[in-house]
């Protein structure tokens, strides 16, 4: 069962405004907040050297690979990719 938020009585249009105010200044830090982690997030990663841009490409084919691979194990355990869901 869901708990009912309690809400404050406002006795005024300047109680009102008071807290819609404060509401704003809270959004408005949250969203700066929120503007900076994404930043951080996509932000681009250092130059890689030859040798790493190479590793990580090997990585991803042998992830890739290893998919393909246990995709092939399921169907043949299971005769179809489809019949894995159906119980």
């Amino acid at each position: 069962m869901a708990r009912k938020k309690r809400v404050r009585p406002y006795h005024s249009l300047e109680e009102i405004q008071m807290r819609k105010e404060q509401l704003d200044e809270v959004i408005e830090l949250e969203n700066k907040e929120i503007q900076r982690l994404w930043g951080v997030l996509t932000e681009k990663d250092e130059e890689e050297s030859r040798s790493e841009q190479i590793i990580k490409y090997i990585k991803y084919g042998m992830m890739a690979y290893d998919g393909m691979i246990t995709l092939r194990k399921l169907k043949r355990n299971y005769g179809s990719i489809l019949n894995i869901f159906r119980h």
